[in-house]
């Protein structure tokens, strides 16, 4: 059916498509972010990326990303990433991740991963890229929880690790 459309049929309905998607994704607490990315900010204070089954992040995917975080909390906060089924990762999305944009929003990073192939991912983006705050790989999301509690604010209000 879409074959028989116009362009400007297309442009509409896909550009409908897309705002729905993103009204759905705000009545959940979150906006879907190019190929329904999520982001969110957890009542716990950290950040929360998920991105879907057999996804491929790109540079374009890292900066909308890192935009939506800017706009649901301006702040250095720990980051937890679902990057269970992330198939790849492109060595620009990967490098963006040291920028100075990531890095003026993120105190420390929590990957969590459920494959060797997403583990090894993890390893050598850590070691190749060394982004300059604390950054772990887990199995399960309490471990990552826990760590990353360490680096919230006191009671006092006073910024840090509590380590």
């Amino acid at each position: 059916m879409i074959g028989t459309l116009t362009t400007i049929q297309k442009t509409m309905l896909l550009k409908g498509f897309w705002q729905e998607r993103v009204i759905q994704g705000r009545c959940r607490g979150y906006r879907m972010i190019d190929a329904d990315a999520k982001v969110w900010l957890g009542e716990d204070g950290i950040v929360r990326i998920q991105y879907p089954q057999n996804f491929n992040l790109t540079l374009q995917v890292m900066q909308a990303v890192n935009q939506q975080h800017r706009r649901i909390a301006a702040d250095k906060r720990p980051v937890l990433v679902y990057a269970e089924s992330v198939a790849s990762a492109e060595y620009e999305a990967q490098q963006f991740a040291s920028t100075e944009q990531a890095i003026e929003l993120t105190t420390c990073l929590a990957i969590i991963v459920k494959s060797f192939f997403t583990r090894a991912m993890g390893e050598l983006f850590m070691k190749f890229h060394k982004p300059p705050y604390p950054t772990r790989i887990f199995n399960d999301e309490q471990a990552a929880l826990a760590w990353l509690e360490t680096f919230l604010p006191d009671e006092a209000g006073v910024s840090g690790t509590r380590q």
